[in-house]
């Protein structure tokens, strides 16, 4: 829309480049062999122009004026109107997609987006695939009531957000299930791990005192792999794995 104003107002002798921002310029012109004044206004990326014959200022000026100026002002009004109509779509499709793919209660990406992620992965690309899995979030929600369960599932995304999200994403896909996909810096993931660690030692909840997760982590570059769900598959049974091993060890814990 904006070229062809422009190619109408070269044609008449007038360039896009003499428009003044948020400024009207009048010029003199000659249409169809007809002597007209040619009003042109420039806002932001639009260009208002109307043209009225000079027969019409002869007989009416004040009258021509008002009738161009408001002209002017309701095309500006116009504008602006379908450009922050533009904008709000805008925002709103972003705003549908950010919840479409973020977990409500701990802000990680969710399930959708997960399936949505692991399917673009590419198996001749090295990537980490990490699954953890709270430990004990039955008998806290038994134990000290669903806001407990709660604080402690948002505290271990945090752990996990804090420590991987500069590397990867960090997804909710369950209950006390959690995905991080590593992409970036695969070099520091011992020390992105082992902060990982430190904090989730470190942590002291209202409700519950500490916490503890189980993970097994598998890389793709380890082996060839059929598919991206063989390597889930793969990191979930050395989660598993860890978990028995913590029971093992807290004899004072019930088996999962």
């Amino acid at each position: 829309m904006l070229m062809e104003i422009r190619e109408k107002l070269d044609a008449i002798g007038i360039s896009s480049e003499q428009v003044d921002k948020n400024q009207v310029v009048v010029k003199h012109v000659k249409i169809d062999g007809k002597h007209c004044r040619c009003m042109t206004r420039r806002d932001d990326s639009y260009i208002v122009a109307v043209t009225v014959e000079d027969s019409v200022y002869l007989h009416g000026t004040l009258l021509a004026i008002l009738i161009v100026g408001a002209y002017l002002v309701l095309a500006t009004c116009w504008m602006m109107y379908m450009f922050s109509k533009v904008i709000k779509e805008r925002v709103e499709k972003e705003k549908l997609i950010y919840t479409s793919n973020t977990d409500e209660l701990t802000k990680c990406f969710n399930r959708h987006a997960y399936e949505t992620d692991i399917n673009a992965l590419e198996l001749n690309v090295e990537w980490i695939y990490i699954s953890m899995d709270l430990n004990g979030l039955k008998k806290v929600n038994d134990s000290y009531g669903h806001a407990a369960g709660d604080e402690l599932i948002c505290a271990a995304a945090d752990c996990m957000k804090n420590s991987f999200s500069e590397y990867g994403k960090v997804y909710r896909i369950g209950g006390d299930e959690f995905v991080v996909v590593i992409t970036k810096n695969i070099g520091q993931f011992e020390e992105a791990l082992w902060l990982f660690k430190h904090r989730i030692e470190e942590w002291h909840g209202k409700f519950v005192d500490s916490m503890t997760i189980s993970y097994g982590y598998v890389f793709s570059s380890e082996e060839k792999w059929n598919s991206v769900y063989d390597i889930a598959k793969a990191a979930d049974k050395r989660m598993y794995e860890s978990k028995a091993q913590f029971y093992r060890e807290r004899d004072n814990w019930q088996s999962y």
